[in-house]
């Protein structure tokens, strides 16, 4: 695999992480639990980039995965997300009705029903963003311009990405938007709304670091290496980087991810 100046070549040959990864899906897929892990696979496969997401749709995308940041426990944020709460704290996300918001008031109100987000601190910058993206006359147009191929079939179009990547997150630095700077949670914004990606979170690092992409879980090329293996993984496999995503959360031990297998995976 060829690196742009940004990330590390991978420890190993790419071919024998490639062989890596396989054993790892191989070992997961005898351990499915059906329906449920096949309804997650076939949510990630047919994920399709939208045409246009309003600043309303922008924010809720933006609210949820704030709630997931800062090493949540996936499987409580997941509850709390499943119930209206959350949405009824924030309005609905019309960001008419959040930028008006007290983020106090909110965790008077709501803090017991939602606090499995676990820091009160992300209500505050959900309004901050509410209020920078009203400032800003929306957030919707940027989006829409992202140069970024919505699929990745070809190397050319690893690096395509990455290219648009960099714009898109300069952009986001300059805009001084919460959250969204950081490479893991753009990526996974990008990866949430369709983009062929995936969220280098603690635990998919973890792994990454003992298949030996990388040397160590933290740094921000270290995240950059690791998603761009996994992206020329699935086009050398035909598979999209969302389900390799998958695969790595409940090969790492997610919690969230815990339901999709049968017991007994982790004993050994």
């Amino acid at each position: 695999m060829k690196s742009t100046s940004d990330t590390r070549y991978p420890m190993k040959p790419l071919e024998d992480l490639y062989n890596d990864i396989d054993v790892i899906i191989q070992r997961i897929d005898t351990f499915r639990n059906e329906p449920l892990f096949n309804d997650e696979k076939k949510r990630r496969q047919h994920r399709v980039v939208p045409d246009y997401l309003t600043d309303d749709e922008l924010l809720k995308t933006f609210a949820h995965l704030i709630a997931y940041s800062q090493n949540a426990n996936s499987e409580l944020v997941e509850k709390v997300l499943a119930t209206s709460k959350f949405d009824e704290a924030f309005k609905h996300f019309k960001i008419r009705d959040v930028i008006k918001l007290n983020p106090c008031d909110i965790a008077d109100e709501y803090w017991s029903a939602i606090k499995g987000i676990r820091q009160q601190a992300k209500l505050f910058h959900i309004v901050s963003l509410a209020r920078i993206i009203q400032r800003m006359g929306g957030f919707s147009s940027i989006i829409a311009d992202i140069k970024i191929p919505k699929r990745i079939n070809t190397i050319e179009d690893i690096e395509a990405f990455w290219k648009g990547f960099n714009e898109l997150q300069a952009l986001l630095t300059s805009k001084k938007i919460p959250f969204f700077q950081s490479t893991t949670s753009l990526l996974h914004f990008l990866m949430e709304i369709g983009y062929d990606c995936i969220k280098p979170d603690l635990i998919v690092m973890q792994v990454a670091k003992r298949l030996q992409i990388v040397d160590d879980e933290m740094g921000d090329r270290n995240l950059r290496s690791t998603v761009k293996v996994i992206q020329n993984y699935s086009v050398n496999r035909k598979i999209r980087p969302g389900v390799v995503d998958l695969y790595f959360l409940i090969d790492g031990g997610q919690m969230g991810a815990k339901k999709l297998i049968k017991t007994g995976i982790y004993k050994d």
